[in-house]
């Protein structure tokens, strides 16, 4: 059996299996505003502690890192929220945004009146965005699945093959610290979802715009928190393809369920 999934068409971002609405925080000072916005709109949005006090190869990296966020093929629209005085400037960043795709906006706290205006005015925008650029329905040719690996897994090799049996692309990440710097990696690689093995001694964890399959281990923490999880690695090979099938199609895993997870953007320079 081929994976065959329905999707949406989100222009040159491609097609996703998720039609998320993205408020992109440029700063971290803009998180709290974009939660609200968010939580208003039924948008995804995420906390970072990234876009101020950063210096050298760090403001490229991580403007791109955001550009590649609103990039994803998950993703149906954007709606940046900028302070105003940081190094990454939301405009800019929407300027770089709006030159791939047309459904971007930008509001900036110190020019729109503060926290509330600027909630007031980034729900009125995102509603905009929502009308003006609305999702039409789009079969995803291949599915991309990302393989977050943060410990060993003896069965690796064949749920590779078996994916690429079933046509889907593999791309394969190794946890050197945590899975969410891994998550931020293959978010980069345009996946459209994340199978993951977090070590014995990590929690289950989730990526805003990517639905995150956990796997649970025979390990003391994975089974405390069974609950946690979306499948147990002994019975994976078995039941992947249905679950895979499922989340592709519009169910939601635990992590995404809860809202777990964090964004972490990478970084090469020790700076504040």
């Amino acid at each position: 059996m081929t994976i065959s999934i329905k999707g949406f068409d989100h222009g040159n971002r491609g097609a996703g299996i998720r039609n998320h609405q993205l408020i992109l925080p440029t700063v971290v000072c803009s998180t709290h505003v974009s939660r609200r916005i968010a939580t208003e709109v039924g948008a995804v949005t995420f906390a970072h502690q990234h876009g101020c006090g950063i210096i050298g190869d760090d403001v490229a990296g991580i403007d791109n890192f955001f550009v590649s966020l609103a990039d994803h093929p998950n993703v149906a629209s954007v709606l940046a929220v900028g302070l105003g005085c940081e190094t990454i400037q939301s405009q800019e960043l929407a300027a770089k945004l709006l030159s791939r795709n047309k459904s971007t906006q930008y509001r900036i706290i110190q020019e729109s009146g503060g926290v509330e205006g600027t909630v007031a005015a980034g729900v009125k925008a995102a509603h905009e965005l929502s009308e003006a650029f609305p999702s039409a329905p789009a079969a995803v040719a291949k599915l991309r699945i990302g393989l977050d690996l943060g410990r060993e897994v003896s069965s690796a090799a064949a749920l590779q093959q078996l994916l690429k049996d079933e046509g889907c692309d593999v791309v394969v990440a190794h946890s050197e610290a945590s899975s969410a710097e891994t998550f931020s990696k293959l978010s980069q690689e345009n996946v459209h979802i994340i199978i993951s093995f977090p070590s014995d001694s990590q929690p289950a964890s989730g990526f805003p715009l990517i639905p995150v399959i956990n796997v649970a281990s025979n390990g003391v923490l994975h089974l405390a928190i069974r609950g946690d999880f979306d499948i147990d690695e002994s019975t994976l090979l078995a039941g992947i393809v249905q679950l895979l099938t499922d989340v592709a199609a519009g169910t939601e895993t635990v992590a995404e369920k809860s809202k777990s997870g964090e964004i972490r953007a990478p970084r090469v320079v020790r700076s504040a």
